[in-house]
């Protein structure tokens, strides 16, 4: 029996090699492709956001209340039975606040502290002890300060849904001896006058301050000393 002749090795091996490297062609095409396809699905990186806006005066200072008080206001005056500071009862001076434009006296226990400040407008928290204490905001009503201007301003602050009690043409007052269902006394004043003497009415004065009612009358003697610095007829 005869067999049939054996094709030459080198031609045999010449075949795989050529094999091999048109394997290699696929596989590295393959590759190529897919890093294409990987390169051209890849998300866009997404735009940085823009920078936000300083903050103006107003949205730095002013508030959102949850109770503001409640409009218009009622007549009623000043109460005359509120007490003051006396000559010989110990006080703490306190002077030259950035952005404040007067001086007036607090308990011995008391600092004021600035929150926020900006070119029309400045917040300091003042207390301390028990004598409670609470918001001092001083800014820029826009002039002609008008009536209306004056509600805007006046409707934007928290004062436990009480209601307003006007004291003259450029101030209004209320106190409660409950807040948040608690016994304890609240105190909110809030008044404009001029920053200059015989000048327009151009400042917004806003005081709010908390007690337990024990000490209630430290609150009415602060807010006393500052209507005495600031009162306008």
């Amino acid at each position: 029996m005869r067999f049939p002749p054996r094709p030459p090795v080198k031609r045999r091996r010449a075949g795989l090699v050529v094999a091999l490297a048109a394997l290699a062609g696929l596989v590295a095409g393959a590759g190529g492709t897919a890093a294409g396809m990987s390169l051209r699905d890849e998300p866009a990186p997404a735009p940085r956001p823009s920078a936000t806006p300083a903050p103006t005066d107003e949205q730095l200072l002013l508030g959102d209340p949850t109770a503001p008080g409640v409009e218009p206001p009622v007549g009623g005056g000043w109460p005359s039975s509120w007490p003051t500071f006396v000559s010989t009862e110990p006080t703490k001076p306190i002077k030259g606040l950035d952005g404040v434009g007067f001086d007036f006296r607090v308990p011995p226990a008391w600092n004021c502290e600035q929150v926020a400040t900006a070119a029309a407008a400045a917040h300091y928290r003042c207390g301390g002890g028990d004598a409670g204490g609470g918001d001092l905001i001083v800014r820029t009503c826009e002039t002609p300060c008008t009536e209306e201007r004056r509600t805007a301003l006046r409707q934007r602050e928290e004062a436990w849904g009480l209601q307003w009690t006007r004291s003259g043409p450029f101030a209004t007052w209320a106190e409660t001896t409950q807040i948040d269902g608690k016994r304890m006394y609240g105190l909110v004043y809030v008044a404009f006058w001029r920053s200059t003497p015989e000048g327009q009415i151009d400042r917004q004065l806003v005081v709010r301050l908390t007690a337990p009612l024990a000490t209630s009358d430290h609150l009415k003697k602060v807010v006393n000393s500052i209507r005495d610095e600031t009162f306008t007829l």
